[in-house]
């Protein structure tokens, strides 16, 4: 993977600025084709597929029985059937689930290591799937109150754009934890969709059966996810935080950073996974030898979830306490 062509904060600025692209060589993609596509993976995933024409792309995760999150596919619809873009590291596991749940549809399973993935904040005339992490949710629901806009496509291409500069991962990765948008690379062996705000463009709330949708309906009708995501603001620039780093609050250990970079304008910078009860105060990291100051930015309130139990309490107190 290319993390980096020198100058990450520059890269970044380009790629911000539509100037740049970002080859995604951590991701992969294959193609699932025949008549019975939309309807095979409508009942496997957590995304309503059936009604997207070709051309339309959308977001879903493979859960497990307990709702926990597996993998994250990216969709995008063709003539003949889909293209699917995976992380590199989770091919393999995606693809036999897939094989195994074939039974008698009318699907074919093929794989593309010749396609590169290219990403960016700029329009191409090659297959795109197009973030909707930034979008109003379509049969789902938000929790974050506002979101930060973030118009990210991916490209389908056998070459890189010859008129765009390239970018590394890290120029990218600062970009994404600024917005608040969750990748697979974020996860552990119990997240939730809900805990990400997740659900706002890869969970379908109406669709028709899948594996975890169990979980994720009692969750989001009757509880609340037990963790909630923030954007932590290191105060010291020059200290990056790591993923499995310690997060406190004042002497007690409340959660742990699921991805750290820096940003062009904001600096160090990190995704975090809290305990859902976590005041909404200033918060310590425990990057390297010491701990950092980080001011918090709630992505996920603590009161997400409960639907079907509405009006939430209009007051959280800052003990943490209910």
């Amino acid at each position: 993977m290319t993390d980096h062509f020198g100058n990450p904060l520059l890269e970044q600025r380009k790629l911000a600025a539509g100037e740049a692209f970002v080859l995604r060589d951590d991701q992969t993609v294959f193609e699932i084709t025949g008549p019975d596509t939309k309807s095979w993976l409508h009942s496997l995933l957590t995304q309503n597929i059936l009604n997207l024409k070709p051309g339309q792309s959308t977001e879903a995760l493979l859960l497990t029985p307990q709702g926990h999150i597996e993998h994250q596919l990216k969709i995008i619809i063709t003539e003949t059937g889909a293209m699917l873009i995976t992380a590199k590291i989770k091919l393999e596991s995606i693809l036999a689930w897939f094989r195994k749940m074939v039974f008698r549809s009318k699907v074919e399973i093929i794989e593309h290591p010749e396609l590169l993935v290219v990403g960016g904040f700029f329009e191409h005339s090659a297959p795109s799937w197009i973030d909707g992490f930034s979008a109003e949710p379509v049969g789902s629901v938000r929790y974050a109150a506002e979101r930060a806009d973030f118009e990210y496509r991916e490209y389908l291409v056998e070459a890189a754009p010859e008129d765009k500069a390239p970018a590394g991962l890290l120029a990218y990765s600062g970009l994404r934890i600024s917005a608040g948008r969750p990748e697979i690379t974020d996860i552990d062996d119990r997240s939730l969709p809900h805990e990400f705000d997740w659900l706002s463009s890869a969970v379908h709330l109406s669709k028709g059966c899948y594996r975890g949708q169990e979980s994720v309906s009692k969750i989001h009708n009757l509880g609340h996810p037990p963790r909630r995501l923030v954007i932590l603001n290191l105060e010291q620039g020059d200290v990056l935080a790591h993923q499995g780093d310690k997060v406190f609050y004042q002497d007690k250990e409340v959660g742990t950073v699921r991805a750290g970079a820096l940003h062009y304008e904001a600096g160090s910078i990190a995704l975090a996974l809290v305990n859902r009860n976590t005041p909404y105060l200033d918060l310590l990291v425990q990057a390297g030898e010491g701990k950092t100051l980080a001011t918090q930015e709630v992505l996920v309130p603590h009161d997400a979830g409960k639907a079907a139990n509405l009006p939430r309490p209009a007051a959280f107190k800052l003990t943490g306490k209910k």
